[in-house]
């Protein structure tokens, strides 16, 4: 369990071009002014469906990766 709350941790802090998402996910996050998903996660899900540029197709693929790896719960309304 411990391993898995270190690797997360790590996980969440590799820039988003080193993460296993889409082309198109990376471009995204880029254009919205991420580079990690601790940057995105630490905005809130609320405040992510408000930003200029939101796409609900980027927003699938992010809650995707994030269940995978058990974070879901980082997208908490901030």
């Amino acid at each position: 369990m411990q391993e898995e709350i270190q690797g997360n941790e790590e996980f969440i802090d590799l820039l988003i071009d080193q993460l296993p998402v889409s082309d198109s996910f990376k471009l995204k996050s880029v254009e919205l002014g991420f580079s990690t998903l601790r940057d995105i996660t630490n905005v809130g899900w609320g405040k992510l469906m408000k930003l200029d540029g939101f796409c609900y197709t980027w927003f699938n693929e992010l809650v995707k990766l994030l269940n995978r790896r058990g974070l879901l719960e980082l997208l908490e309304s901030k």
